[in-house]
């Protein structure tokens, strides 16, 4: 029996892979990543994953010690550089570090003796940073895994906490987990041999059937929502572009199920419309959970907490009342993420249930109105980070404009989290450019700068910023940007379909530069020109044509060849020197001859 005799797995399954352009992949290596996405989803729900970055996780290929999937999430972030790793810690003071590993079978049985090479392999993860025993041949994705692991251990004196990081490996098949003894021996046989290692605080090895994948699959697709026993609320005055508007006071008992999961976490995904992220454990924070600690123990008065509390303030897309009922559909806390944390972690105390809370729930699908919520609810906070970007009014011009596009290719620019992923027309999510895919392509193709976008995409800008150039300006051309989108976009496609080896992939952006310093015509003009049109409209028709599009790739490799005179390194990505050349020899090659010109 293989996947597609399955008839509802088989349907999640080509569901994923017409999302992702994944139709012509083999069902092993598709599963693989369809399994990486399904689980990865559980623990990033923010952000949307792109087949690019999906692939990057996917490590399975010959000398991968049994592991198909390698994630590494810094702070709450997707993070696959070393130097996104120190813009974090640098933003954040501290590192907190969750591990993930995947092995995707699609099988119909859990095999023994692949269960014990997944498990030997997460333990080599780990004896890797003691140095202390030589292990098997690894792949070269696997090791930059190893060498960016590696670097965060290095920093282990800022772990959020002094804890360790956690470890959590799934393996995944199409058939049916039973907990069979000899399987449940021997993974605890590794969970002992890997926490003796004492360099995780948590190692779960979690069996995956395809009920449960299944299961997480169709999660990525749910909206956060909630159902509320209300008594206590009035209505707000009437307010042009929002629906309905509340205040009203809460139980924690009824609040929580706005922001912990069934696993008694808090659910991250409805705070990343709030401006601030989670300070831990500050003065205000400390203060705040010593009060819920010391003033409900000792009999406090409860009612007190309401009084000192600034409030909790929620946008949702749509609100249902039924009497006391309130259903809350997809939903963002734009404000008291601070409180909602400290509640969390003090959700066990005895008595808490009882806490009213102040909320304020507001109803409106008007992103310009939601955007004004936010920053209004924000404004007491010295505001620097990322999640600001999508407010700028550059950034809605450029949605207007992939919106308005119906020349080249339709891609849909996501200006805020996951914006498309509910539409009634579904729109395929190799379709849907990010804003850190966005900033990539645009900070290396447009502003020449490949050298400079290996950072946390927030960085990426900041860094700018400081320089006084805005990547964002709001007098550049939209054009500009949905150029280097559609550029960035089909370079993977060719990446995907084998045309660009995956050796490239380590200066994918240098490649980038290069093929639009051999497409244009001209040198780019000012980026407010008039003639920012004509010059994009030329890039655009090279790209869209396939011949044209693989003929001047090729070329572009052959340029990047020449520059090097090697394979491509990893220290390439972050070369300014490589930069340069490619600048320089671009003025001096042909790309009638395939060579460069004599002086």
């Amino acid at each position: 029996m293989n996947i597609n005799e399955d008839i509802v797995l088989k349907s999640h399954f080509d569901d994923f892979k017409q999302q992702y352009d994944y139709q012509d992949m083999t069902d092993s290596k598709a599963f693989e990543l369809f399994a990486i996405y399904s689980i990865v989803s559980k623990y990033i729900k923010t952000d949307t994953l792109s087949s690019d970055l999906l692939e990057q996780f996917n490590i399975g290929d010959g000398n991968d010690w049994g592991i198909d999937g390698f994630i590494v999430i810094v702070n709450g972030k997707i993070v696959t550089s070393v130097q996104e790793v120190d813009d974090l810690l640098n933003a954040n003071n501290y590192i907190n570090l969750n591990i993930i590993t995947v092995q995707a079978k699609t099988s119909h049985n859990f095999d023994s003796g692949e269960l014990g090479l997944f498990l030997d392999g997460n333990e080599y993860f780990l004896l890797d940073l003691t140095n202390s025993t030589e292990l098997p041949p690894s792949n070269d994705k696997l090791n930059e895994c190893r060498h960016l692991l590696k670097h965060i251990y290095s920093k282990c004196a800022v772990f959020q906490d002094g804890k360790n990081p956690t470890l959590d490996a799934y393996f995944v098949t199409c058939g049916e987990y039973n907990h069979q003894p000899n399987f449940e021996v021997k993974i605890q046989n590794a969970k002992k041999t890997i926490m003796d290692i004492d360099l995780v605080s948590r190692f779960e090895c979690n069996m995956l059937g395809r009920k449960d994948i299944i299961r997480y699959y169709k999660e990525t697709k749910s909206k956060a929502e909630a159902i509320l026993k209300i008594d206590n609320k009035i209505s707000l005055p009437e307010v042009a572009n929002i629906t309905e508007s509340y205040l009203c006071l809460i139980p924690f008992r009824e609040f929580k199920k706005l922001i912990i999961g069934e696993d008694s976490k808090i659910i991250h995904s409805v705070f990343y419309d709030n401006i601030r992220a989670f300070q831990g454990d500050n003065i205000v924070n400390k203060a705040m959970s010593d009060f819920l600690k010391h003033g409900i123990d000792n009999n406090g008065d409860i009612s007190l907490f309401t009084a000192m509390n600034n409030g909790i303030t929620i946008i949702a897309k749509s609100i249902k009342t039924t009497g006391n009922n309130m259903r809350i559909s997809d939903y963002q806390i734009v404000n008291g993420c601070q409180t909602c944390n400290v509640l969390q972690q003090n959700a066990n105390i005895n008595g808490i249930d009882d806490l009213m809370l102040t909320v304020k729930i507001i109803s409106s699908d008007d992103k310009d109105i939601r955007d004004k919520i936010i920053v209004g609810n924000n404004s007491q906070t010295e505001v620097k980070r990322e999640q600001l970007i999508a407010l700028l009014d550059t950034q809605k011009q450029i949605e207007d404009y992939f919106n308005a596009q119906n020349t080249f290719e339709k891609l849909y620019y996501e200006r805020r989290s996951k914006q498309y992923k509910y539409e009634e027309a579904s729109i395929p999510q190799y379709k849907v450019i990010t804003i850190p895919f966005l900033i990539k392509a645009f900070v290396a193709m447009i502003m020449e700068k490949p050298d400079q976008v290996s950072g946390y995409y927030g960085s990426i800008v900041e860094a700018f910023d400081k320089n006084d150039i805005h990547v964002f300006d709001p007098q550049t051309k939209p054009e500009l940007y949905y150029t280097s989108a559609l550029a960035c976009y089909m370079m993977e496609k060719l990446f995907k379909l084998g045309f660009i080896s995956s050796e490239y992939k380590k200066i994918k952006y240098h490649l980038l530069l290069s093929f639009k310093l051999l497409a244009q015509s001209e040198r780019t003009p000012q980026f407010n020109n008039r003639k920012i049109q004509d010059y994009c409209n030329r890039i655009c028709e090279i790209l869209c044509d396939e011949t044209k599009c693989k003929t001047y790739f090729k070329h572009s490799i052959t340029l990047v060849d020449l520059v090097l005179g090697r394979k491509p390194m990893d220290s390439d990505r972050s070369d300014k020197r490589f930069t340069e050349n490619i600048q320089k020899k671009s003025r001096l090659y042909s790309v009638q001859t395939g060579a460069l010109k004599l002086q």
